[in-house]
């Protein structure tokens, strides 16, 4: 699984955090309103049992009734649906009536009178306060008790606990709201407020993608207090990496130098004591010197070769491509040139096409010269190597080399460096030329891909045209 960038963390962690903190405000103010509405409710159930005292001290009549009175309580939760909150408190009554309720009763427990909204009668405790009881339809009521010795009588004032959840509710969600619709810009200021203050980040990973091999340069763009540090680190690692190829390209050049001398020396006595009587055997040592001394030559040659290459000065200039292909071809070794048959029917195409390029020649015929020698080296005798030039847009053009290979290539390993085909070690070769062939390349943004299908090994270089 792909890990999540820093930026998507932030973003997710800073919304997480944004959310938790609405939702831990929503359920603090749902608390604290439902705390607040039942102490004004409290007081209003307490007022509500004491006015209604202060009614029958002053009409003790109302306790000589028989039966219970009744008193009609309009139910408007109906009616007030859809309407406005202001407009609710100018209606004939109000959608809570129904939720609120008085009980008066004796001391022998007879009831004297209640509101019709009670669907059964709910008995009084036995002391002044408040106390919670539940009707045989599950619904929670609050009620407060008012003994009133001198007359005999409880008062009971209550009221539904519903009505006060579903005023803390409105309360928490009216503060709630607003915050709820600013989530969405809060994450999209949140989105612009990260990648804002990690884009010192991001311009250090530009740079730092730019870097090449050949182009170590050091960070000195300003970066802030965190990342400091950060650049400092690459900094030096960058100054050691330039030190250390620094180190080997002249062990490579000193090396290689220091034995061509050598090289030559050992391979003009070879070629000395090749030309004077000796025996079979002695005829057989002299080969072996002369063909190890060609091979370090070519071996060091190489070598001198890749280190040039590490920061070469190309002296670029346009010219006909079929012009570079003829004089890469005219420097292949006789013997090769004489090996296979050659199919060159395209290059004509090409030269009539007039198809130009921006090329270094030099760097150029030396990758051109090792992948028609390589062609001829690899391909048994008297077969055919094919050269294809196809034309892929108007600014593109693709040449293909094929040549017949009956050893089955590891071709992703193609262009290492010494890497060479178990099969392949008897011939002649460093196993470095393609890895010279693939720098030149590269250095005049040139793109070649290996194929090999059944016994045809092809490869294709694709070019830029001079317009």
């Amino acid at each position: 699984m792909k890990p999540l960038s820093i930026q998507t963390r932030l973003v997710l962690l800073l919304n997480l955090l944004v959310i938790a903190v609405l939702s831990l405000t929503g359920y603090i103010s749902y608390q604290q309103s439902l705390h607040e509405i039942d102490e004004v409710f409290d007081a209003q159930l307490a007022q509500s049992a004491r006015l209604t005292a202060g009614v029958l001290q002053a009409n003790p009549t109302l306790l000589q009734q028989d039966t219970p009175v009744l008193i009609p309580v309009a139910h408007l939760d109906e009616l007030v649906k859809g309407q406005a909150e202001l407009s609710e408190r100018f209606l004939t009554g109000y959608k809570y009536e129904s939720n609120i309720a008085i009980q008066i009763w004796r001391n022998d427990q007879q009831l004297i009178l209640h509101t019709a909204n009670l669907q059964q009668p709910m008995r009084p405790v036995r002391k002044t306060g408040f106390s919670e009881y539940h009707t045989e339809n599950g619904d929670l009521w609050i009620n407060f008790t008012l003994r009133l010795d001198e007359l005999g009588v409880q008062i009971v004032s209550s009221q539904r606990e519903a009505v006060r959840e579903e005023l803390s509710y409105s309360i928490a969600l009216t503060q709630i709201r607003p915050v709820l619709f600013l989530i969405l810009p809060l994450s999209l200021l949140t989105l612009y407020l990260v990648r804002r203050g990690l884009k010192p980040l991001k311009q250090l990973q530009q740079q730092l993608s730019h870097t090449k091999p050949e182009q170590l340069q050091p960070i000195n763009s300003p970066m802030p207090a965190e990342l400091t540090q950060v650049v400092t680190a690459i900094n030096q690692l960058l100054e050691a990496i330039e030190q250390h190829m620094q180190r080997e390209k002249r062990f490579i050049a000193d090396a290689s130098h220091e034995l061509r001398t050598p090289l030559s020396i050992i391979s003009l006595h070879a070629q000395n004591l090749a030309q004077t009587p000796l025996t079979a055997e002695q005829d057989a040592a002299v080969t072996a010197i002369k063909q190890g001394s060609e091979r370090m030559s070519h071996l060091t040659n190489q070598l001198l070769a890749l280190a040039r290459l590490e920061h070469p000065k190309l002296a670029l200039r346009s010219q006909p491509l079929a012009d570079l292909l003829e004089a890469s071809l005219h420097q292949v070794a006789p013997a090769l040139l004489q090996k296979v048959i050659w199919q060159l029917d395209d290059l004509d195409a090409c030269r009539a096409a007039g198809y130009q390029v921006q090329a270094d020649t030099t760097l150029l015929q030396v990758a051109l010269r090792n992948l028609f020698e390589n062609a001829a080296k690899y391909a048994p005798a008297d077969t055919e190597v094919v050269l294809k030039i196809t034309s892929l847009t108007q600014q593109k053009l693709e040449l293909a080399l094929s040549n017949n290979c009956s050893v089955i290539l590891d071709t992703p390993r193609l262009g290492e460096r010494f890497y060479r085909a178990p099969e392949h070690q008897q011939l002649t070769g460093s196993g470095l030329g393609l890895s010279i062939v693939q720098r030149i390349l590269e250095l005049h943004q040139w793109s070649y891909q290996t194929r090999q299908v059944g016994q045809t090994f092809s490869i294709m270089l694709q070019l830029p045209l001079q317009q």
